[in-house]
């Protein structure tokens, strides 16, 4: 199916992609690909979303509220010497041993090496992205076209009713029938 999307589409989903791995997502959901249609200045989507208020600068904080882990404190921790002392670790004796065998902050310096290798692995679509994916083939078809442009792809997640994409279009005072009518106009032109 990807072969179907155009240059700019395909932008669209790394701009998904991209904002999904610098917050810290574990997939991309459908306000990630909403996202990357608002990042864009390409006709079909971002211009529409523009001209009703909805920004990438608008959609980020939402995204990064929304509970994914902040890419700082993935896989850290705070060490509770006293809890360790309860349960019979000597906590000082042990960072002594370790910054004699591995020298000084080694505890300190050294990042949970799983939370490493799971930031650097491009995360899957959820479901329900995924389902927005085959919804802009269907809306492409429907509107006769062979090409899947970042238009179609805004009219499919407009059409899943997704609870956080009407928040976004409602909060600058807009709906999404009137959003949906006017990106429906620029595919036509």
């Amino acid at each position: 199916m990807f072969e179907r999307f155009t240059a700019e589409s395909k932008a669209v989903l790394v701009e998904a992609q991209d904002a999904a791995m610098d917050i810290g997502s574990v997939s991309i959901t459908p306000a990630h690909l909403f996202y990357g249609c608002a990042h864009g200045r390409e006709s079909t989507a971002g211009e529409p979303l523009h001209e009703y208020g909805v920004m990438g600068e608008t959609i980020l904080p939402v995204l990064r509220a929304s509970g994914a882990p902040n890419e700082s404190t993935a896989g850290s921790f705070d060490i509770d010497p006293l809890a360790l002392t309860a349960i019979g670790i000597d906590y000082d004796r042990v960072r002594r041993a370790v910054n004699d065998t591995f020298g000084e902050g080694a505890l300190e310096s050294s990042p949970d090496r799983r939370a490493r290798a799971a930031s650097a692995r491009r995360p899957p679509f959820t479901p329900e992205a995924k389902r927005s994916l085959e919804l802009s083939l269907r809306v492409a078809l429907e509107l006769h076209e062979r090409r899947i442009r970042p238009g179609h792809l805004l009219l499919a997640l407009l059409r899943l009713n997704d609870e956080q994409i009407s928040k976004l279009v409602e909060q600058q005072g807009a709906t999404v029938a009137g959003l949906s009518a006017t990106v429906l106009q620029r595919l036509d032109a």
